[in-house]
């Protein structure tokens, strides 16, 4: 269905993503029937590659809370300037016991014992479970900061009234809902600039390439999101 689907949106690659969930659940009933060498050398490659992207993920908590050791924080203050850290102790509680069950997982694959039919599947997929759960609990603030259009909105309304009239017809479709759901602006995305009736203007320029200001507009101030260093957003007002 996924390769219908591909071929019928004009070789679209996302839709061969689609193909992904029942290929993964087709390839894991496959671990059982594996030599024991080569079902063992995937658990040791999970053991490793798991564990070393947890205890990363728990440095650079560590040091963004605590300040020890300091590169990773200094690191991520360069990366993401701005960012202030906010603890969570049920965010914490549940890292930390999900970090214990994989230990214990790991030690309880290592034993010698009864080798059930399901035991090569276990390590794969916690570990996948593990750090889907940390970067869910302890990464979340730092990723949400990065990625998300917010900071980029709160700055906005620094420049621009809430209750203003916005233009902006060529932003993407993610910062149109940003404005409007996180900084409850009416924006108009249709109407050019050109022919709007709004007081204030949005436009997405490049750092290295900004434009020239329009006839009629007074250019406030250049903004961008934390972790993007070449597009920024424009802010202009109607001139008077």
């Amino acid at each position: 269905m996924s390769l219908v689907a591909c071929i019928a949106m004009g070789g679209s690659d996302r839709a061969l993503m689609l193909g992904l969930p029942p290929l993964a659940a087709l390839a894991a009933f496959a671990l059982p029937t594996l030599q024991r060498s080569t079902s063992a050398a995937i658990d040791w490659f999970s053991v490793f590659f798991f564990s070393a992207w947890a205890i990363a993920i728990w440095v650079i908590y560590t040091s963004v809370y605590t300040g020890v050791p300091k590169q990773p924080a200094l690191n991520v203050e360069r990366l993401a300037s701005g960012f202030v850290p906010r603890f969570s102790l049920l965010d914490l509680i549940f890292a930390a016991l999900g970090t214990l069950a994989w230990l214990w997982l790991v030690k309880w694959r290592t034993g010698r014992h009864r080798h059930p039919l399901w035991k090569s599947l276990v390590l794969p997929a916690s570990g996948v479970a593990l750090i889907w759960l940390l970067l869910m609990t302890l990464g979340l603030p730092l990723a949400d900061y990065a990625r998300s259009y917010r900071p980029l909105v709160e700055r906005i309304a620094q420049r621009v009234p809430r209750d203003a009239c916005i233009s902006a017809s060529n932003l993407s479709r993610g910062q149109l809902v940003a404005l409007e759901h996180m900084g409850g602006y009416r924006v108009d995305a249709v109407t050019p600039a050109r022919e709007t009736r709004c007081d204030y203007l949005l436009q997405l320029e490049l750092r290295s390439k900004p434009r020239p200001p329009m006839a009629g507009w007074t250019l406030v101030s250049l903004e961008r999101r934390p972790t993007d260093r070449d597009e920024v957003t424009a802010i202009y007002r109607r001139a008077r």
